[in-house]
């Protein structure tokens, strides 16, 4: 019994004072671009959940233009974690400043985190917030013209292109589906305006399965995403996750995946975030991370 306890202590100690602040670059690539076509490093970004007390987290996000040196920021929501966390995310991401980028909001973007009960995850996602709850609303719009002072184009329930390196990429985006803010109907009505595209990316926050088969069906060749945070407590040695807080399969709960819906086949980049609720400060097999994705060439 002793050996046990010890052992749930250090796993304890591992998950909430290490593992979580043990911020990680993952890697990746992906052959989608016109032949002949430069190279375009992605810089995916998600699930900060930033509170303003969390300097080392702030000053790990700073140094992330100079370690990566992107062409392009993808951001899938989730960065405040704290009604005071707007200022502190845009501080740190302020050396990204003049890099192309697209941007869409989660639930944590629209709403401060409440308490919940950690156990409710393994049975079900977890439930809406509610318009009517003011207490409770973040400044999501001094969020967003903070991102387009980046120079980020706002992707909720729309579509842009942007030019780089040559290629014009066109992107399509949701709001959150977690909280039904997702507006398919405008997102596929958007993309008939960029039809002069080499390549189209879907961007969305939660991965749902009906949001993944409409992205999907409207011709994005990969999907970017977040809300997971890869499970946040995976299954020690093995990675794979208990949760995914939506109805994505947990094998695709984070890294590069093809997923297929109604037969068709479509990428699908998954990032589990650099953060977690203040209400549950845990990392247990699943670092926080950002993700690089080193869009090629087709072959």
């Amino acid at each position: 019994m002793l050996w046990f306890l010890l052992a749930i202590a250090l796993v304890t100690i591992w998950a909430t004072c290490i593992e979580r602040f043990w911020f990680a670059i993952k890697e990746d690539s992906l052959e989608i671009l016109p032949k002949g076509s430069k190279d375009i490093v992605v810089l995916h970004i998600s699930d900060i959940h930033m509170a303003p007390w969390q300097k080392r987290k702030q000053q790990w996000i700073a140094k992330l233009a100079n370690r990566v040196s992107p062409d392009l920021v993808i951001n899938t929501g989730d960065n405040l974690g704290h009604k005071q966390g707007v200022q502190p995310v845009l501080d740190s991401l302020q050396t990204l400043k003049g890099i192309p980028g697209v941007f869409v909001n989660g639930s944590n973007d629209l709403y401060a985190p409440v308490k919940r009960n950690p156990i409710a995850y393994l049975l079900r996602p977890s439930d809406r917030h509610r318009e009517q709850d003011l207490t409770s609303k973040l400044d999501t719009e001094t969020l967003n013209k903070g991102f387009e002072a980046l120079g980020w184009h706002n992707l909720n329930n729309r579509a842009t292109t942007i030019r780089i390196n040559d290629v014009v990429l066109g992107f399509v985006g949701t709001d959150d589906p977690h909280e039904g803010r997702a507006d398919l109907a405008a997102s596929a009505e958007s993309v008939t305006k960029i039809t002069n595209r080499d390549a189209l990316i879907g961007v969305t926050h939660a991965p749902y399965l009906k949001v993944l088969t409409e992205l999907n069906a409207i011709g994005s060749e990969v999907i970017f995403a977040g809300h997971t945070h890869g499970g946040q407590v995976c299954w020690p040695f093995i990675g794979r996750a208990l949760v995914t807080n939506c109805d994505l399969p947990t094998k695709y709960a984070r890294g590069l995946n093809k997923v297929t819906s109604k037969g068709k086949e479509v990428f699908l980049n998954v990032c589990a975030g650099l953060g977690n609720s203040i209400y549950a400060p845990v990392r247990l097999a699943c670092r926080p991370e950002v993700r690089v994705i080193t869009l090629k060439a087709k072959s």
